[in-house]
């Protein structure tokens, strides 16, 4: 991670399906390189057992950018959040970052979940970036799910940065989302052999 980060010239990075713990040794070996990370572990069920807690959500950064981790007043249960509040210099915004597991069914509760969380970041001053894995398949455009998903972001202000597939396997699960005056030119998406999704870089 630390070599694709160098080699990519990333200043803040957003991982999601990070199968960590709260205390995982990789967490304390990028804060021991100098790097600011925050992060939400998914809640254990059990904490006597030593299997790969699935799920998971870091944004980490380089020096010279600071990260605070934000309450917006909301626990979705359909995906996980993390929402953090990113400073570099004189600049700020806001990323939520999500990560809503394929196994689940797309349900009217994850869209209801989804809408409050944009509803919320949408009364921030500072830009917001929405980023992650929401396990819809957003190169399909005449899905109900998909553009039921791109119809909410727009209602927020918020547009979808079309990409190549992000998965290995296919299909475009991966989103960036901002307001559309600041959407990137371009996104790259990089098989960097460490998933099954791609690294997407703006």
């Amino acid at each position: 991670l630390l070599d694709v980060r160098r080699a990519q010239l990333i200043d803040v990075l957003f991982l999601t399906e990070t199968w960590h713990d709260g205390d995982s040794v990789c967490l304390r070996q990028l804060r021991a390189e100098g790097f600011q990370v925050v992060d939400r572990a998914r809640p254990r069920l059990r904490i006597d057992t030593l299997t790969t807690n699935h799920g998971g959500i870091v944004v980490t950064a380089t020096s010279g950018v600071r990260l605070s981790v934000m309450d917006i007043g909301v626990k979705p249960s359909t995906f996980e959040l993390l929402c953090v509040r990113i400073i570099s210099g004189a600049s700020s915004f806001i990323a939520a970052t999500v990560y809503r597991p394929g196994s689940a069914v797309i349900s009217a509760s994850f869209f209801a979940e989804m809408s409050d969380v944009l509803d919320r970041l949408a009364t921030f001053v500072e830009p917001v970036l929405l980023t992650g894995d929401v396990n819809i398949h957003l190169e399909r455009s005449t899905d109900s799910e998909t553009s039921q998903f791109i119809d909410m972001l727009a209602a927020c202000g918020l547009a979808h940065c079309s990409t190549s597939g992000t998965h290995n396997l296919g299909g475009t699960l991966d989103v960036v989302a901002l307001r559309a005056d600041m959407l990137p030119s371009q996104v790259d998406v990089t098989d960097v052999d460490l998933s099954d999704h791609s690294l997407l870089r703006w």
